[in-house]
């Protein structure tokens, strides 16, 4: 085993990790909620002095960014948000996610408990309260944690990962951007269904 004792793990590199986090946080967030549009020009220089801080961590940020699939390398603009997925793509990832969204739901119909299918029904009751108030972005974001409740429930961390890393390609806001209230009641009717099938522990129908 090597020798230890000559390194020095004593530097503290939280500050420039929480700031890096920070920016990492900031910018992912403008691009799924369609402040940063795709394609649009990400500049190191405009983007450090903005937020009042070295280029560094902002650098480190768009490098996550980029191994994220959520900004590319577009010569000669240099580093662009990513255009939206072709819609073939589209529909490939809905496929690949749609599997790995059953393989969670019948892992959760295994390890579900009675407060998590509460916090389940909890959510559905909030969404049919905003549909009837029109908010529709509000239930589909509801729509999501919906999602997020079951795939913890499956206990697998890799499968949340990859589901994790899926939805950051689909850029999941934009499809709260562009919900519509037909397919909500929709999603309602299909979430009872589900929390009715973990309730039995039926994985299959679930």
């Amino acid at each position: 085993m090597a020798d230890l004792k000559k390194y020095s793990f004593n530097d503290d590199l939280s500050e420039k990790i929480a700031i890096r986090d920070k920016v990492y946080s900031i910018l992912s967030n403008a691009i799924f909620q369609g402040q940063l549009k795709p394609e649009e020009r990400l500049v190191e220089s405009k983007l450090a002095k903005a937020m009042k801080i070295s280029r560094t961590p902002v650098r480190e940020a768009i490098i996550e960014l980029e191994q994220k699939g959520l900004v590319v390398h577009s010569p000669p603009k240099g580093v662009i948000v990513a255009p939206l997925p072709k819609l073939e793509d589209l529909s490939e990832f809905y496929d690949i996610r749609g599997v790995l969204r059953g393989l969670a739901t019948r892992k959760a119909a295994k390890n579900i408990t009675i407060k998590e299918i509460k916090l389940l029904e909890e959510n559905i009751k909030k969404m049919e309260a905003l549909l009837l108030e029109n908010s529709i972005k509000r239930v589909s974001k509801l729509n999501i944690e919906f999602h997020k409740i079951i795939e913890k429930c499956s206990q697998s961390s890799e499968l949340i990962i990859l589901l994790d890393n899926l939805n950051k390609k689909l850029r999941e806001n934009f499809a709260v951007i562009i919900s519509k209230k037909g397919r909500q009641i929709e999603a309602i009717k299909e979430h009872k269904k589900i929390v009715n099938a973990l309730k039995e522990k039926n994985a299959e129908f679930a």
